[in-house]
């Protein structure tokens, strides 16, 4: 039993591992992709790319309120 208590603990674990890893590397491609812009295209798109840390955008995903 404690065996798959822990088990299920540590796919839990890595489920959340895997959706940060998926956000940062989501966030560096948008970086890389507005970087390729020609001219001032680049540093408007930089601009505008929406960065928030992963905790942020976790509670924004789950639909909780923005603490104030």
């Amino acid at each position: 039993m404690m065996k798959r208590i822990f088990a299920m603990l540590c796919m839990a674990a890595l489920g959340a591992c895997s959706t940060q890893s998926w956000y940062a590397g989501t966030q560096a491609s948008a970086e890389q992709r507005c970087r390729q812009q020609p001219g001032d295209g680049a540093q408007r798109c930089l601009d505008n790319l929406k960065k928030q840390p992963y905790p942020e955008y976790e509670k924004e995903r789950r639909g909780d309120k923005p603490s104030s």
